[in-house]
């Protein structure tokens, strides 16, 4: 394997030394476009491993979409142009070329399933594995886990929506360029095409984020710009593969690209509104990358043969890097070590150098392949839907997991009642959210972790006649007039919510949230003063509740596995202690009542994971949002402290 491996870094080296000399010929094969796909990789495989150090390393995806828009269609026009093409040969060199290596990632991501994956969890990558054998992927994503969500991990085969993406874009653009020829207007119908679809994208701010950041649509125009330099190299303009540009004006602008994605590796994270015009710079910069295959950054960087040898591997080693991340955060139910990031990472590059070169490699020239591979995934996407009818085949664990697994989600009233509104609701708060009645009342405000202990503070009632004022919405801490992107559909939410503060003057103004996610407390710091202006007796900061880093109830089976014991209080997988002493000091800065809540679930034994002997009295029904065991006991914990008279 050694002296293979050895080999085939001399043949890239070869290969590099020989079609460096002849990057100015429209046919040559392009060595530093392979290079750009490694770039791609990295970034992608960077932002996944280390997301705190390459904030931005998601714009990989947007680079590998610029190379397979002017691959495909540089592909494509040639053959429509000399009469060549012919719609199964090319569908059968994409069933070639993408089938292999997924059959076999899949087939691997579902046999660890088998013994890892909770039943729940076994049957949605189930329904993942039919969406991705069926290459909607992406928009299967839209019912499911933000991309940028904290627990995203727990999917092993999220990435899958960029393949899809691709591939509708491989079903529909043949057809298109097939019925435009060889017509004149072509390049233009690319430039139409890219700008309608580019401003699709612009709208991310008016409307569901995760639509546009899924659907086929706002990111069509990334692979039609990879489109339009193809198209513009076969109108015989200036552009790849020539040396009309200045060599110093082509240097200048692949360092400036290269330095683009540098920037927005670091300085993008998932906290804005992506994609959008920020995928300006990705793309731009790949297509830059593209038109300068004669500079310095090009010849001497991209088509060295380690950038090379990266690209040849790309496809595979996105396809594995992000199931055994996944999987290695699901076993683990505390932080993972950096030691184990870096080793996953290196067997993803080994897994990926064996499939493209015992796998991919051999049935992409075989001969008769074509129905066989079809044949095996779609038996892959039957067996996803099979194992997704039947609930994750609950019977591969024991009574005492299935029951602590079976838990439902969102056992929580707060979030049964029309005062939470999801995440860029429809609806909006109304009188209703607010008991009728003369007796004090306790105004809670916040997001979703405020819905959650609803349940609790009506627990309380029967100790007291007091009413309560619920105005909560998944995603939104109480603050006005938030400048995050992200959150900006928040505002209007929060502003109906002080609205009703200031009608009903609530004797008690609580504010809770996933204080982990609130960064900007100069903006919560001017809310707490315009609650201060309002008629409101007192103004509680409830401070964050532990966070489960897996999960309770899969920390709780992953304990029993190892001990054959429920724990009732854990050391480990679990945060908080850090936020809860920021928001301290935060309220004690602002003149405010701060109540832990912290502290009522952990102390020096750890932190408190039931109340009870049966699966229901499990605190947590996923990593932070209280059961309704688990608010009741936070309620009563707290009451001496929020003193509702």
């Amino acid at each position: 394997m050694v002296a293979e491996g050895i080999t085939a870094w001399g043949r890239i080296a070869l290969l590099w030394f020989e079609k460096s000399a002849t990057l100015t010929r429209p046919t040559a094969y392009r060595a530093d476009i392979d290079g750009l796909r490694a770039v791609s990789i990295l970034l992608v495989m960077g932002y996944h491993a280390f997301p705190e150090h390459v904030t931005g390393g998601f714009i990989g995806v947007d680079v590998f979409f610029v190379i397979s828009g002017f691959l495909i269609t540089g592909i494509i026009a040639g053959e429509v142009d000399s009469g060549t093409f012919s719609l199964r040969t090319f569908y059968a060199r994409r069933v070639r070329r993408i089938f292999p290596a997924l059959i076999t990632v899949l087939l691997v991501t579902y046999l660890i399933g088998w013994p890892v994956l909770l039943p729940e969890a076994f049957a949605l990558l189930g329904q993942n594995i039919a969406a991705g054998v069926a290459f909607v992927s992406n928009m299967f994503q839209l019912s499911q886990l933000s991309y940028f969500a904290p627990n995203s991990s727990d999917n092993p085969l999220l990435h899958l929506w960029s393949l899809g993406i691709e591939e509708q874009f491989y079903i529909v653009w043949p057809l298109v360029l097939l019925v435009f020829g060889r017509r004149p207007g072509r390049l233009w119908l690319v430039v139409a095409l890219a700008l309608v679809s580019f401003g699709i994208s612009l709208a991310i701010g008016f409307g569901r984020s995760d639509w546009f950041f899924y659907s086929p649509l706002p990111r069509a125009w990334e692979l039609l710009a990879g489109g339009l330099l193809a198209v513009w190299r076969r109108a015989g303009a200036p552009g790849p593969d020539n040396r009309s540009a200045s060599p110093r004006l082509e240097n200048l602008a692949a360092l400036g690209s290269l330095s683009g994605l540098v920037l927005g590796a670091t300085l993008l994270n998932r906290n804005v509104l992506y994609p959008g015009a920020y995928a300006l710079l990705p793309v731009v910069s790949a297509a830059v990358l593209i038109m300068t295959p004669n500079s310095a950054v090009n010849r001497w960087l991209l088509a060295s043969p380690g950038a090379v040898w990266f690209g040849l591997i790309s496809y595979p080693l996105y396809l594995w890097h992000w199931p055994l991340l996944s999987y290695l955060h699901i076993i683990r139910t505390d932080d993972t070590p950096l030691l184990e990031l870096w080793l996953t990472m290196a067997l993803a590059v080994l897994l990926a150098w064996a499939t493209y070169r015992f796998i991919e490699k051999p049935l992409r020239h075989g001969r008769r392949v074509v129905a066989p591979l079809a044949l095996g995934l779609a038996s892959l996407g039957l067996a996803g839907i099979v194992t997704a009818i039947s609930g994750g085949f609950e019977w591969r664990f024991s009574p005492q997991i299935r029951a602590i697994a079976a838990l439902p989600s969102k056992d929580n009233a707060g979030f049964r009642k029309h005062c939470f509104l999801e995440a860029e609701p429809a609806s909006e708060f109304d009188e209703s959210c607010i008991d009728r009645g003369n007796g004090p009342l306790l105004f809670v405000w916040g997001d979703s972790t405020a819905a959650a202990i609803y349940p609790g503070l009506t627990h309380m009632q029967k100790t007291g006649a007091f009413r309560i004022a619920q105005f909560t919405a998944g995603g939104c801490p109480p603050i006005l007039a938030s400048t995050e992107a992200i959150r900006a559909f928040c505002n209007p939410i929060n502003e109906r919510a002080v609205a009703f503060i200031r009608q009903s003057r609530p004797d008690v103004v609580l504010l809770h949230a996933m204080w982990e996610q609130v960064f900007n407390l100069d903006e919560f710091r001017a809310t707490i003063e315009a609650l201060k202006q309002l008629p409101v007796k007192r103004v509680v900061i409830l401070g964050p509740v532990p966070i489960w880093k897996r999960g309770l109830p899969s920390t709780l089976v992953n304990y029993f596995r190892a001990r054959h014991v429920i724990a009732d209080r854990l050391t480990f997988g679990v945060a908080g202690g850090k936020a809860d002493d920021r928001m301290r000091a935060f309220a004690a800065a602002a003149g405010v009542q701060y109540v832990s809540a912290w502290r009522a679930f952990c102390d020096g034994n750890g932190c408190l994971t039931r109340v009870g002997a049966a699966p229901q009295d499990v605190v947590v029904w996923d990593t932070i949002h209280l059961s309704t065991k688990g608010s009741e006991y936070l309620a009563e914990t707290i009451w001496k402290d929020l003193a509702i008279e």
